[in-house]
C-alpha cells in the first residue's frame, strides 16, 4: 500500500505553461485592414500573404506558414464531412448530389447523370448584408 501512495505524482504544470506562452505569442490583430484592391482584379496568393503579414505585423514567411496551416486544417475537416464556419464570411462544406436523369441538349435523348459530390460555400447573413450594401 505504501508503494502505491508513493508512486502518485502531482500533475505536471508544463502543459499549462506551454498553453499560456502560446497565447501570449500570438500578435493582436490590427483594428482596420488596409486593402489596395482594384474591383474586378484577382488577388494573387503573394499579395494576400503580404496583406496578412502587414495586418498582423509579422514577416511574410510567418504569415505564409500561418495561412497554409489554417487552410490545411480547414481542408481536413471539410474532407471528413464537417461544415466549417469561417468567421462572418460563410461556411464551406461538401454537398452530395443524387443521381438523376438529364437530357442531351443536341439530341434531346435522356441521359443518366451519376451521383457526385461538390464543394459548396454558403455565405453568412452578415456578409450578405455587407455585399448587398445594407438593403
Amino acid at each position: 500500500m505504501a508503494k502505491k501512495a508513493a508512486k502518485k505524482k502531482a500533475p505536471a504544470k508544463k502543459k499549462s505553461a506551454v498553453r499560456k506562452s502560446a497565447k501570449k505569442a500570438a500578435p493582436a490583430p490590427a483594428k482596420a485592414v488596409k486593402v489596395t484592391a482594384v474591383a474586378g482584379k484577382t488577388v494573387t496568393a503573394s499579395a494576400l500573404l503580404q496583406s496578412v503579414a502587414d495586418h498582423l505585423g509579422m514577416k511574410k514567411s510567418e504569415a505564409k506558414a500561418l495561412t497554409e496551416g489554417y487552410l490545411d486544417v480547414v481542408k481536413a475537416y471539410v474532407l471528413k464531412g464537417s461544415k466549417v464556419k469561417i468567421g462572418d464570411i460563410g461556411m464551406i462544406m461538401i454537398r452530395a448530389r443524387k443521381a438523376r436523369m438529364g437530357r442531351n441538349p443536341q439530341t434531346g435523348e435522356p441521359v443518366k447523370i451519376k451521383a457526385s459530390k461538390k464543394l459548396a460555400f454558403r455565405q453568412s447573413s452578415v456578409m450578405k448584408a455587407q455585399v448587398m450594401g445594407g438593403r
